[in-house]
């Protein structure tokens, strides 16, 4: 067999089942598409379930794909063996009730033996225990000698996920040869040590199972097979582990060349030198697919891939941000076989910096955190409690900044500081159990049928792009709960009745925009209120209704109106989020891509990537640009045609989104044109006008905005004139006009007023200087004044302090206010006790630490701020402890 490149094995897999009818396919994003059983695609049948469970029909009987992956279960596993991998491709073959086992294994022989000249005496087979068919496949009509073939029970060769399809499998392994294996004699497929590893896995879907343990025999079988293509280019280039592979370790040189390290010679090292070679191919894909760094979901797995890879890369020694670097080597490796990630090349960089930033702002804030938790311990261990930092605590750190235990038991350890293991491994079991109920409770084997899963007849056809009133049959009926023939109002008008229609003008809620509403009547005057659509796997349109009177039966004749008011209001709104897509890239740049959106009959809500606030400036030039495309009566015109021509035309699409070989275009005079399966004015005059309600953060990374068109805006003015007037009312003013003079002018008497009530606090607070030195503590001969001054801002908590400072030379002061919701700390040394080695900054910090601050300043006088209102009793009291601990170190 000669050595082959990882993008030539994946071409040269793909074109042998071409040959053989397959339709090749190109790889599925890695965010699930209506499926939420899954957070990310982590095998190459994942996204095709709707086609072998006939809910949809598939483009081919045969297909073939390479599909991108990623697996997260063991992400703490990743570098510190050469096993593990959180990105990868899966090489399938798949039949769709065509083909089945003899013909999947002959194919499966042919490539391996053939095509990549495997020598056959390193191969071994294994089935199912039972599988006696593919056992006499293999051995009669293929030829693989017996001591070749092994059985495996259940466990191991039998493939099925909760209930639904399932089946029998047969697995392909290569002999490494002994070098690799344990030395044992009866060493052989299944052992534990390297020597076999399994190449590809054959699925023979012949079973439906009701997760119950009862199968019954499918009438028609599917094929389901897998082979990774990193493990099939490791035995084509005689390499031990995936980061050897060719386009992975070209990614590991780029990393060895930024960090002056050489793979291979330290342990430590090369754990760190894999961490960040995988993370950063995973994260590349990601981001590529529309996923953003967030704090729950896939958002999350992103975040802490990249902070994981940036952690590691600080570990090599790199102090510096590095990441989109090594983007371009995964780009170039990659673009072959993938090339939306070479389009989104300045994207992908873009947003990974940002987070790589923005993580080592937060881990340099861990740092200053974690340094005062160990003053707390130190302080605690000097008053005679145990000196270890708590699981929580180190928890907190983990989840909050993704502070590894390691590192918090480095740093602690070198202050001479335990930490609570068993605390912080509770706490993550607690969080590693909420995170499975939330799986399970998303259903995790999505496989279940939908309600109207059992209906035969065509899908329903939808005309509500070129009509509001149709005429239509009614399908099927339901109350929710299960299929009816006929649904009356006996007992009154009756809420929650599902029909589904054979054709439909109604539009189903889909890509943000929310679903038409209006009426359905029969032929003998039952009449349906639609209050909402969605459309099924299967492509039936449900329309939720109130059956307001008469008997609605299956099989009625019915008309069709939808509110005609209500689809306008719409249309206008949704025809806006694409004029302000187009002027935000105008204004802000190319780098912004819809990230969600939301178009009802009041309002059009868009989300979109940047990385800053968007300014008031930049926002009025936006809302000009759409109102001026607006004014300038642009023709909309919408048309289908191939993707391959749209993408030529320049038609925007969404990240992350697949589109089929057809797609619908909306384009606005060529200035914005995108792919959209929504409803649309005919020309953008009919909007009338469009203004910008709010702007706001939605994630690190994603902005939003909500803005209005036609009588939204109308009912706008009204709202904001009738504030203007009452504002006016209230305070005493005539014109409107003189509404802006008048309000100022009395925000300039309360600021005048709060600054003498200030000053009467300050002269208050002064009162009780003396109070505090009669109470003060007594450290090695520095005198130590603690309080906590309620409705006091941070200048006369300064002055107070000061006063103090300059009252005594051997005094300390920690004194906290609050003032308008904020707490403030300010910290005194008076000369006495700066000669005795005290500096009030460094004091301010480790205190405030104790109550979610952080602070600094000069060594007489320093500030800093609080957060947790609940700890500055326990602040307070820590003061003459960290106070002594400074004396005596």
């Amino acid at each position: 067999m000669e050595w082959t490149g990882l993008n030539e094995l994946r071409e040269k897999y793909l074109s042998f089942f071409e040959s053989k009818g397959h339709l090749r396919l190109g790889s599925f994003p890695l965010v699930p598409k209506n499926d939420n059983s899954l957070l990310l695609i982590n095998s190459g049948m994942a996204p095709m379930k709707k086609w072998f469970l006939g809910q949809e029909e598939p483009p081919c009987r045969r297909v073939t794909t390479c599909q991108k992956c990623i697996r997260t279960p063991d992400i703490e596993r990743v570098g510190i063996t050469a096993r593990h991998g959180t990105y990868f491709e899966m090489l399938g073959n798949f039949s769709f009730q065509d083909y089945f086992k003899k013909e999947a294994i002959a194919w499966s022989w042919e490539f391996l033996t053939g095509v990549l000249a495997i020598p056959a005496e390193l191969l071994y087979i294994s089935v199912y225990l039972e599988d006696d068919e593919a056992w006499d496949i293999w051995t009669k009509e293929i030829g693989i000698p017996e001591d070749h073939m092994v059985r495996f029970g259940k466990e191991d060769n039998f493939w099925e996920h909760g209930s639904g399809p399932c089946g029998p499998c047969s697995e392909i392994y290569f002999d490494r040869g002994p070098e690799h294996g344990c030395g044992k004699p009866d060493c052989k497929v299944g052992c534990d040590c390297d020597r076999y590893m399994e190449v590809w896995n054959l699925v023979f879907s012949q079973f439906d199972s009701d997760g119950k343990g009862n199968y019954e025999l499918l009438e028609k079988p599917n094929i389901d097979t897998g082979m990774g293509l990193e493990r099939l280019a490791c035995v084509l280039q005689n390499v031990g582990n995936l980061f050897e592979v060719d386009t992975v370790r070209a990614i590991l040189n780029h990393v060895e060349r930024i960090s002056g390290k050489t793979y291979g010679q330290d342990e430590k090292t090369d754990i760190s030198i894999r961490v960040v070679t995988d993370h950063i191919r995973s994260t590349a894909f990601m981001v590529s697919d529309g996923i953003l760094p967030s704090n729950e979901g896939r958002g999350y797995v992103l975040r802490r891939l990249l902070r994981r890879a940036a952690r590691h890369g600080r570990m090599l020694g790199i102090g510096r941000p590095f990441l989109t670097e090594l983007v371009e080597t995964v780009i170039q490796e990659n673009k072959a076989g993938y090339p939306e990630l070479e389009e989104h090349a300045d994207y992908i960089k873009k947003v990974i910096g940002t987070e790589e930033e923005r993580f080592y702002k937060t881990i340099d804030q861990g740092i200053n955190i974690l340094n005062g938790l160990i003053e707390n311990v130190r302080a605690a261990a000097q008053a005679g409690r145990e000196a270890i930092l708590s699981g929580i605590d180190a928890f907190k750190l983990n989840d909050t900044f993704g502070f590894p235990l390691d590192l918090t038991k480095e740093i602690a350890a070198e202050a001479g500081i335990l930490v609570d293991e068993d605390n912080f491994r509770a706490e993550m079991k607690k969080q590693r159990e909420q995170a499975r109920r939330d799986r399970l409770s998303r259903d995790i084997s999505g496989w279940a049928a939908d309600l109207f899963g059992e209906l035969t007849a065509e899908p329903t056809c939808f005309t509500g792009y070129d009509t509001l009133e149709d005429k239509g049959v009614i399908l099927a009926l339901s109350d929710g709960e299960e299929l009816l023939d006929a649904v009356s109002t006996d007992e009154g008008a009756k809420e929650g009745v599902l029909a589904v229609l054979d054709r439909t003008p109604f539009y189903a809620e889909s890509g943000g925009q929310v679903a038409d509403t209006g009426s359905i009547v029969t032929a003998d005057g039952a009449r349906l209120e639609v209050r909402d659509v969605k459309k099924t796997p299967k492509g039936y349109f449900v329309h939720t209704c109130t059956l307001l009177e008469g008997t609605a039966k299956t099989g009625d004749t019915v008309t069709t109106s939808v509110s005609k008011g209500r689809r306008g209001a719409i249309a206008r709104n949704h025809t806006s989020a694409h004029l302000l897509q187009k002027a935000l890239r105008e204004v802000l740049g190319s780098h912004v891509h819809q990230a969600g959106s939301y178009e009802d009959d009041e309002r059009v809500r868009f989300d979109f990537t940047h990385f800053s606030a968007v300014t008031p400036e930049e926002l009025s030039l936006v809302e000009h640009i759409v109102n001026r495309k607006i004014f300038e009566a642009l023709d909309v015109e919408v048309r289908t045609m191939p993707l391959a021509e749209a993408k030529k035309m320049g038609a925007m699409a969404l990240f992350g989104e697949k589109y089929g070989d057809v797609v619908r275009v909306v384009d606005v005079n060529g200035w914005s044109t995108e792919f959209c399966g929504g409803t649309h004015v005919k020309n953008t005059a009919q909007l009338g006008c469009f203004k910008i309600l709010n702007e706001s953060s939605v994630a690190a990374g994603i902005r939003r905005i909500e803005g209005t068109t036609g009588y939204g805006v109308l009912r706008l003015l009204d709202e904001r004139t009738e504030m203007l007037q009452q504002a006016a009312g209230a305070l005493k003013v005539n014109n409107l006009k003189d509404l802006p003079l008048r309000a100022a002018a009395l925000a300039g008497e309360v600021k005048s007023l709060a600054r003498e009530l200030e000053q009467v606090k300050a002269a208050a607070a002064a009162s009780q200087i003396e109070g505090l030195f009669e109470s003060a503590a007594d450290v090695n001969g520095i005198k130590i004044l603690t309080a906590y001054f309620s409705g006091t801002a941070p200048e006369a908590l300064r002055s107070m302090s000061e006063k103090v400072r300059d009252k005594a030379p051997n005094v300390v002061s920690a004194l906290v206010g609050s003032s308008e919701g904020k707490l403030t700390l300010a910290v005194a040394c008076g000369k006495g006790a700066l000669g005795a080695g005290l500096k009030a900054g460094v004091l301010a910090k480790q205190i405030a630490a104790i109550a979610g601050g952080n602070g600094g300043g000069k060594p007489d006088l320093a500030m800093a701020g609080l957060k947790d209102e609940t700890k500055i009793d326990e602040a307070l009291n820590a003061v003459s402890g960290i106070v002594k601990a400074a004396l005596e170190g």
